[in-house]
């Protein structure tokens, strides 16, 4: 194992539980909201097209998020990168 690959093992990346409850949370919060807004909905068409809206909302959110964990996985690779180059 040389080490490049030592040093880059041992590096600490973001976290991924506090990031996981926010995406939950805001996934929560915007198929909540787009749910009780079109919830007196009395038309079962309605009704469907409101529940699935709040399902597109909830998946742009989740993958909103994963590309915020990539972002943020991405500068340390980076960082690391430029430090070894420096090395």
């Amino acid at each position: 194992m040389s080490a490049e690959t030592a040093r880059r093992g041992s590096a600490k990346g973001p976290g991924v539980v506090r990031p996981g409850i926010r995406c939950g949370l805001e996934m929560l919060l915007v198929g909540a909201l787009v749910v009780l807004v079109g919830l007196p909905a009395e038309n079962a068409m309605y009704r469907g097209a409101v529940f699935g809206l709040a399902l597109v909302s909830m998946v742009v959110v989740l993958f909103w998020a994963l590309d915020r964990q990539m972002r943020a996985w991405l500068a340390i690779l980076r960082a690391e990168t430029d430090q070894s180059e420096i090395d």
